[in-house]
């Protein structure tokens, strides 16, 4: 399952037999999470950086439920932190690239909707852990970013290129019926391998 953290960054988590589901403090299964899920993670880091998890959770109600705050949930630092992506199209946008016209690029949005977003100096690129520039972004890419709408325009603070299996475990990941939306876990919205 891949997060999105607060600070912007997609951590891998891994999932174990012994990894425990919890919604609202009583017991759940993986099936009972969603991508667009706002969760916690509580779990080891690795040192791929990755964190494989003992427990994930979820509230209620969302962020201001408060996963993150108990013992042992360490918001935001190694093996847990707490994300909520927000509404697509106006705090992110996940699909695949149609078009690039530097410094913007067009992105058919998981929920089929056409979205141009603009990039500028404060964009952050990544593919994986690395950071890249404009110049390795190509049509038929799948990216996720995370920004606002200015003027009319997405302007991502963010971008992540995704690989074809990691865009597709996200895709998996989503709900019969319901367009892929990317969720983070551990303080953070669900996820699923982006």
């Amino acid at each position: 399952m891949d997060i999105t953290g607060q600070d912007g960054q997609v951590v891998t988590v891994k999932l174990t037999p012994q990894t425990e589901f919890r919604k609202d403090r009583e017991p759940a299964k993986i099936t009972d999470f969603k991508v667009g899920d706002t969760i916690f993670v509580r779990g080891d880091q690795n040192a791929d950086h990755t964190v494989t998890a003992r427990m994930i959770g979820a509230r209620s109600g969302g962020p201001g439920g408060g996963p993150g705050g108990g013992p042992g949930g360490r918001q935001g630092g190694p093996g847990g932190g707490m994300m909520n992506l927000g509404t697509l199209g106006k705090d992110y946008v996940a699909g695949e690239i149609k078009a690039i016209d530097a410094p913007r690029i067009t992105v058919v949005r998981t929920d089929n909707v056409t979205q141009v977003l603009e990039l500028n100096e404060e964009t952050s690129l990544r593919k994986g852990r690395e950071s890249i520039t404009m110049a390795d972004i190509q049509v038929g890419d799948h990216v996720m970013a995370r920004g606002a709408v200015e003027k009319d325009v997405f302007v991502p603070k963010g971008v992540m290129v995704m690989g074809a299996e990691q865009w597709k475990r996200m895709q998996d990941m989503a709900p019969a019926g319901e367009a892929a939306k990317p969720s983070g876990a551990g303080a953070t919205t669900a996820k699923p391998q982006e």
